[in-house]
């Protein structure tokens, strides 16, 4: 009997200690560039993550459910996963105005919408939904309209982001990324007067008389 007490508070402890891991653990195992750390692994915030903050999360390991909230850019994102590995579920949603952690640049417009996909393993297996901004604007280091923009998702082929940037009589911008792949395309068509065109001739992606070109990059 008294073994068995034993045996019994162990289990107690051990879970515990389980249900109580601090979510420090997780910047300390993978490295990340965290400031103020607080919560579980279970539930907890971060202030800071590299260029997005706070962050906020909620695991359940045992219900194969993962919610995270974050701030990005003075707007809020709302990202779930549930059912991973066998038959998963995944959305990416765009929520109101939020006060965000500062960095080196700053965007302005409101992003709208969702997506969501659905998958098995590694495998995504459909996508649904769009994101989209109607105002996208640079405001610093210096102030450059960008126009409308958009992001979706393509399951048909793998991993496929597609996302576009246009502002009338200015510019068309269309990018298509291979995620498992890690590689991009780059396109886009600028009037000579536009404002992304002196930006482009600086990162040598865009000749001194050119005003189409593409990009091809790896990652």
């Amino acid at each position: 009997m008294r073994r068995r007490a034993y045996l019994w508070l162990g289990l107690v402890f051990c879970l515990t200690l389980v249900f109580e891991l601090p979510a420090r653990w997780l910047v300390a195992g993978f490295g990340l560039p965290a400031e103020g750390v607080n919560g579980s692994l279970w539930q907890g915030q971060f202030a800071r993550l590299g260029p997005v903050g706070p962050v906020q999360w909620t695991w359940r390991p045992w219900q194969r459910d993962l919610q995270v909230r974050l701030g990005f850019q003075e707007q809020g994102w709302q990202g779930r996963l549930s059912g991973w590995p066998w038959r998963w579920q995944a959305d990416l949603q765009a929520l109101g105005a939020q006060p965000s952690v500062g960095a080196d640049y700053r965007l302005a417009g409101q992003w709208q919408g969702s997506i969501k996909l659905q998958g098995s393993g590694q495998h995504c297996r459909a996508a649904a939904g769009s994101i989209t901004v109607a105002d996208l604007a640079l405001n610093a280091p210096w102030s450059l309209v960008l126009g409308q923009g958009s992001l979706a998702m393509d399951c048909r082929q793998g991993w496929r982001l597609s996302a576009g940037l246009v502002r009338q009589g200015q510019h068309q911008m269309s990018l298509e990324a291979d995620l498992a792949a890690r590689q991009v395309q780059v396109d886009f068509v600028l009037q000579a007067d536009a404002g992304l065109t002196p930006v482009l001739r600086g990162v040598q992606w865009l000749g001194p008389e050119d005003t189409v070109g593409q990009r091809r990059l790896r990652w």
